[in-house]
């Protein structure tokens, strides 16, 4: 999506790691799109299990709502 634009938080590279992850990219920006990036609604129930495991809850309609980083 456009020029790269590194995680700076915390919370944006717990984030950008669990969309590397799931979406097997290796370079997330905070900018970038998870649906223009291959994410669908399966790959973000698995990205939202995850964040639970770090005691951080998202709701997919937050998701399709905010599909970036940067908006979450």
């Amino acid at each position: 999506s456009g020029e790269y634009k590194a995680p700076t938080t915390d919370m944006e590279e717990l984030l950008a790691g669990i969309w590397q992850d799931v979406l097997g990219i290796p370079e997330i920006g905070v900018s970038d799109n998870f649906f223009s990036l291959g994410g669908d609604s399966i790959k973000g129930i698995q990205m939202a299990s995850r964040l639970n495991q770090h005691g951080w809850k998202l709701e997919m309609k937050d998701l399709f709502q905010h599909p970036t980083i940067e908006e979450l």
